[in-house]
């Protein structure tokens, strides 16, 4: 297999994983505008069911976010700049951050 050849393959991979997790994010805040939506027409109780809206959306947001910093990883392999390398540890380390926050977050609003 040419080395151009299993570049492309891992760059295309890595899209594939970004593609999906931008996909997970847009199905999350879908979902949430129609559970929002259905709320204000039918729930007496709307605030609880809003923060299980809010819960169900961070946990989309934390699954996709794992998947963009898998990318990152798989495209790591392409860098061969230490520049490269250092700012993707840092936009994987940003993003690992955030997911934490994110899931601390989801869990002060468990039932």
């Amino acid at each position: 297999m040419d080395i151009q050849v299993a570049y492309d393959l891992i760059r295309y991979v890595s899209m594939a994983i970004d593609a999906f997790g931008i996909l997970l994010v847009i199905y999350g805040a879908i979902l949430s505008v129609i559970r929002i939506v259905r709320t204000e027409l039918t729930t007496e109780d709307k605030f609880k069911q809003y923060e299980n809206t809010k819960r169900l959306f961070i946990q989309k947001i934390i699954l996709a976010l794992d998947f963009f910093v898998a990318a990152e990883l798989i495209r790591l392999v392409l860098v061969s700049d230490i520049a490269e390398i250092a700012a993707t540890a840092v936009i994987v380390l940003i993003r690992t951050i955030l997911g934490w926050s994110l899931s601390r977050e989801a869990h002060l609003h468990k039932d």
